[in-house]
């Protein structure tokens, strides 16, 4: 057997290995099985496109087609947007009641945003910091590019893991405020609280908030149940002395890590409309989210993508089997022998033409059998739609997940 004291010394020294490091996000981020699907929440549930600055590997893989699903619950008039981010323990579809409550507490509008590895993100992507970050700034630039939000007109919220992406957001832009409830200093500095120092020794840092707390320069709101087993309230302490701009801490004795913050007005409703002056600015033409992201994303990915081969000039139609068999090629065909030529005035097209050599001409029967072969490649590979043609048949099985079915929504409190 090993000396106990030489396993501490070797973990300590020894670099995570890869495996490590995605069975530690595992512990981090423990998705729990969908709550939601396509046909919840009707004109609420939308699918954000990934950026090709933020995610370009993901903006051309069919598999992300889709998009970022996320919560969009609009206030009328409001200017305002909170991007909000929910804790690692739940999806959209537990925290809706709870986003539903602030947008009507609050008067202003609001955008929850999926997580790799939850809801409808759940098998297609996996979770860890880099994702987070990743589909958090996704949504950011797109309440900035899309609905043409002005920075100082944001304020991002963010729950327990959802404190990492948001201090990782107002570090770096220019916001309008940031909510924090049950913030971390670091997923290493909380972990030492749960399982002790030894572990830790081989755990990559994860969300460093006490680093880039100092870099927030927006109004910051720090909120932290004296009775959170999980997380300190400590450590909400620390960032709140960390941070240099205007800022506000509460720490409710009755509180603890998953208290319904609606339960009672004085955990968060107060504090937040006292100090950001909520609900904030009006205007008679308040962001509007686009008809078009409520519908199926997959479409929207299969325009942008051809639009984006358009732009590229793409010509690889040749190499597609239907190409000949539509009778589209590119090259013209030589005039057979004894034919008399027509002569016709030039046109501008003609020069490009010309460019084309005879030798690369094809002839009728070139052309015939070009479409015979196309046809049998195309019967080979099974191109849809050749085998049957049979009519498709709407079973008339679509299921509304109304907002009236949720039986959780908290007692709105007077404020």
């Amino acid at each position: 057997l090993i000396p106990f004291g030489v396993l501490t010394a070797a973990a300590a020294c020894a670099e995570p290995r890869p495996s490590m490091s995605s069975f530690i996000d595992k512990l981090v981020f423990p998705a729990p099985s969908p709550t939601y699907g396509k046909d919840a929440f009707k004109k609420h549930l939308c699918f954000i496109p990934w950026n090709e600055a933020v995610s370009p590997e993901r903006v051309e893989d069919e598999r992300y087609a889709d998009g970022i699903p996320c919560i969009w619950l609009p206030a009328p008039r409001a200017a305002g947007v909170i991007l909000f981010c929910h804790g690692n323990a739940e999806d959209l579809g537990m925290c809706f009641p709870f986003v539903r409550h602030m947008r009507d507490q609050f008067k202003m509008n609001v955008l929850a945003v999926e997580y790799p590895g939850y809801g409808l993100l759940h098998g297609v992507a996996t979770s860890s910091e880099a994702a987070l970050k990743e589909v958090a700034l996704t949504a950011f630039r797109f309440i900035l590019d899309e609905l043409k939000v002005a920075y100082e007109q944001i304020i991002l919220f963010g729950r327990s893991v959802g404190s990492g992406p948001t201090v990782y957001l107002a570090s770096r832009f220019p916001v309008g405020g940031l909510i924090l409830v049950a913030a971390f200093a670091s997923v290493r500095e909380a972990a030492k609280a749960l399982i002790g120092n030894f572990v830790t020794h081989v755990l990559d840092e994860r969300f460093p908030n006490i680093a880039l707390i100092g870099n927030v320069s927006c109004p910051t709101l720090f909120i932290h149940g004296e009775k959170d087993s999980l997380v300190p309230p400590s450590h909400s302490i620390a960032l709140f002395k960390q941070c240099r701009a205007r800022k506000l801490l509460i720490t409710p004795p009755g509180m603890e890590h998953n208290t319904n913050l609606f339960t009672d007005a004085q955990y968060l409703a107060v504090p937040a409309i006292n100090f950001f002056g909520l609900p904030g600015y009006q205007q008679d033409s308040p962001p509007t989210m686009p008809s078009r992201y409520f519908e199926d994303g997959r479409q929207e990915f299969l325009m942008r993508k051809a639009s984006r081969r358009k732009q590229k000039g793409d010509t690889s139609t040749d190499s597609s089997p239907w190409f000949y068999f539509c009778g589209c090629p590119t090259s013209r065909t030589r005039p057979k022998d004894g034919m008399q030529h027509i002569d016709r005035p030039n046109y501008e097209w003609d020069s490009e033409r010309s460019a084309i050599p005879e030798d690369q001409a094809i002839t009728a029967s070139e052309l015939s059998a070009r479409r015979n072969n196309a046809l049998d490649a195309a019967v080979e590979q099974k191109v849809p739609g050749l085998d049957s043609l049979g009519g498709w048949q709407d079973d008339g099985g679509v299921h509304d997940f109304r907002e009236e079915e949720i039986h959780t929504e908290p007692p709105i409190m007077k404020t």
